[in-house]
């Protein structure tokens, strides 16, 4: 158990240090990106604060806020669930896999009894290469 604690640790001080424009960022702004392994939508986490981003790379769709981090062994979970929106986001930090499932209504347009609910799922093989960008993950043979 002593290890498990130790890799997880060691995973959340460094290893999840990313580069975003060319900038390393340090263990205080400890980061977790999950990346669409097709779609190449993602989910930025703030560790620390629970704050998120996530951006859908077809539409220009975009949604943000601070929810609940909680971890458990090497699994990372975000939750922020109101009347407007749910996402759950699940990362295991020793397998380097993730998903998410992000759903929130969008802004209401006057006169718009029913606005629009966007919904997005993200399934994330290898969260080792995943990026803010809106490129598709190379596919690889297993």
């Amino acid at each position: 158990m002593k290890s498990k604690l130790a890799i997880v640790g060691f995973l959340l001080s460094s290893l999840l240090a990313v580069s975003v424009n060319g900038q390393k960022i340090g263990p205080t702004q400890q980061q977790v990106i999950l990346q669409d392994d097709r779609s190449a939508d993602h989910l930025l986490i703030v560790l620390s604060t629970g704050e998120y981003t996530f951006e859908s790379c077809k539409g220009s769709i975009s949604t943000g806020g601070v929810g609940k981090v909680s971890v458990t062994g090497c699994k990372v979970v975000l939750q922020d669930m109101s009347e407007t929106r749910r996402v759950l986001a699940e990362v295991d930090l020793c397998e380097r896999v993730g998903k998410a499932d992000i759903a929130f209504v969008g802004d209401a347009l006057s006169g718009r009894i029913d606005p629009p609910t966007f919904e997005f799922i993200i399934s994330d093989s290898n969260t080792g290469d995943s990026t803010l960008d809106c490129q598709p993950k190379p596919i690889v043979g297993k």
